[in-house]
């Protein structure tokens, strides 16, 4: 009779096993489809600290009803920026832009003002995939500063909640 029910125990013990291989081949896979996704929306690059003195605010903002959105940005730093990049979301509570407005900016002394017009529904300015805004919620700008090797985009940043729609 023993004989006879160590045969299920054996089964019972091999289901438990393929149910564990497959839990973690789930659970892998899964890893690898979260890390991939991750990683299309963090940089790889590493992004330097600016120095203490690097500060630039958005000073002001107005939206237009043809798609215009007019930034008004304030060097609140000790040091020349050399350019910045402006990023913008179009879904409320975004914690950073994704779609790129400038990429080039341009350089704004210590205490000077720059204003910048940008026609947020025109597909070819934001991505290549045709993809156009309709609305607006969040402004970023990150400041860089240029060295003799290239540029160096720092950690110091502002952002803005906004209320653009077409």
């Amino acid at each position: 009779m023993r004989a006879l029910l160590q045969p299920n125990k054996n089964k019972r013990a091999l289901s438990n096993i393929v149910a564990y291989v497959l839990l973690i081949a789930i659970t892998i896979s899964l890893s690898v489809m979260v890390y991939g996704w991750l990683r299309f929306y963090v940089s790889e690059d590493e992004v330097e600290t600016c120095s203490d003195g690097v500060n630039i605010i958005i000073r002001s903002y107005e939206c237009f009803k043809d798609s215009r959105l007019n930034i008004t940005l304030k060097n609140k730093g000790r040091f020349t920026v050399d350019g910045y990049v402006l990023r913008v979301h179009d879904r409320e509570g975004a914690a950073f832009g994704i779609y790129t407005f400038d990429e080039a900016g341009v350089v704004i002394e210590p205490g000077e003002e720059h204003f910048q017009n940008y026609l947020f529904n025109d597909a070819n300015s934001i991505q290549d995939d045709g993809y156009k805004l309709s609305t607006v919620t969040l402004v970023e700008v990150q400041p860089f500063m240029k060295e003799n090797n290239g540029e160096i985009k720092c950690k110091a940043y502002a952002s803005q909640e906004i209320t653009c729609l077409t």
